[in-house]
């Protein structure tokens, strides 16, 4: 399985490389900021991605932000945050739509790597099952939510800027 890896904390980043790794998965990209995660998925295109919720620059929601980000321009890349912390507000958001292929894991909840591995093998699995072709369900009701969060994902830029066309279609830049 290839995955690209989000988190800010080089220890953890680096030890989920290497246990992936030494798994069998390939680790496609493994990065320290949201603006990273976004360009690494739309150039490696991964089975999965596994993703911090707060990171660089502020180090409150990117990380969630992105995922959602991702899941607008691409709604069958499976993703599993994994995070310290409960993030309601953007966790809705990134649940409220196609949730096939999402999965939210509490970093101090995982008490066993084979959990772990579960748990992102299950995500995987979900997405994959969803894009074989059964039914032609719409997914606008994730989408509209997610133009609002591409708006405010930019606003919350550092000095680096989101690639040409981060935006999903649709989205007009409001302020949040």
């Amino acid at each position: 399985m290839r995955i690209v890896i989000a988190e800010d904390g080089v220890l953890l980043r680096e030890g989920l490389a290497h246990l992936l790794a030494d798994e069998g998965h390939e680790v496609a990209a493994s990065v320290g900021d949201a603006l990273a995660l976004v360009e690494s998925v739309d150039r490696e295109r991964p089975d999965v991605c596994i993703v911090d919720v707060r990171m660089p620059p502020t180090f409150t929601d990117e990380g969630l932000r992105a995922a959602i980000e991702i899941r607008s321009r691409r709604p069958d890349t499976p993703v599993l945050v994994l995070s310290q912390y409960v993030e309601e507000r953007y966790a809705i958001e990134l649940l409220s739509g196609q949730t096939s292929g999402v999965g939210y894991l509490l970093k101090q909840r995982v008490a066993d790597v084979r959990d772990f591995l579960d748990a992102l093998n299950r995500v995987a699995r979900a997405a994959e099952r969803r894009s074989t072709p059964r039914s032609s369900h719409s997914s606008s009701p994730a989408r509209a939510g997610t133009r609002r969060t591409s708006s405010r994902l930019a606003s919350t830029r550092s000095s680096r800027s989101w690639p040409r066309g981060s935006r999903t279609r649709g989205s007009r830049g409001a302020s949040s």
